[in-house]
């Protein structure tokens, strides 16, 4: 019996892929859930309770990792939305259909925001320092050291990632800006420890 699917991760998994896709040419299935996490924080980062972003993660061979998100990435593939393609996976025109319908219903649609900014760090950063950096995010550092197998909190992130902000005198509402420092922030905190 499969689980059912939330309309959340059902749209989120789709809009990720879509954006990796286009700007990549293919996505790894782990970099969804990386770049879901991603979202989240910037969700938190807008003033949003993270309870109210539908999925909770867990860390996996050193990436974030939702069970809610990996189902829909299960029925993507079934369903032919996502098809492999050598070492990674594309969106099928089938899966772009899907996102591109659904990113029309407003319950959906305000989701995007979120998406976009955590998507396009990756083509306004070079992408495999983006990866490295948002692999370094503390909490999942932390819980990969620890091999803690819970749920990944993220309390503590919001005011690092406030502090930050306003640190380097980002007043935008415009998410784009305060994901790009924060990736370039994790990124460096890296080069540090090398």
């Amino acid at each position: 019996m499969t689980k059912q699917v939330s309309p959340e991760a059902f749209f989120d998994s789709l809009s990720i892929a879509h954006k990796l896709d286009k700007y990549l040419d293919g996505f790894r299935l782990e970099e969804i859930h990386l770049f879901s996490y991603f979202a989240s924080l910037l969700f938190l980062y807008k003033g949003n309770l993270i309870a109210d972003w539908q999925h909770r993660y867990t860390v996996k061979s050193g990436y974030p990792f939702s069970d809610s998100i990996q189902e829909a990435i299960n029925r993507h593939i079934t369903n032919g939305l996502f098809e492999e393609s050598e070492d990674f996976f594309i969106i099928t025109g089938r899966g772009t259909e899907e996102f591109l319908r659904f990113k029309k219903l407003s319950t959906l649609a305000t989701r995007e925001e979120y998406l976009n900014a955590a998507c396009t760090t990756s083509i306004l950063i070079p992408y495999s320092e983006a990866i490295r950096g948002l692999l370094n995010e503390p909490e999942l550092k932390k819980a990969e050291v620890l091999e803690n197998k819970s749920w990944l909190e993220q309390k503590d992130i919001y005011p690092k990632f406030k502090k930050l902000s306003v640190e380097v005198g980002i007043h935008s509402e415009d998410l784009l800006l305060p994901a790009v420092s924060w990736v370039n922030y994790l990124s460096e905190i890296e080069k540090q420890k090398d």
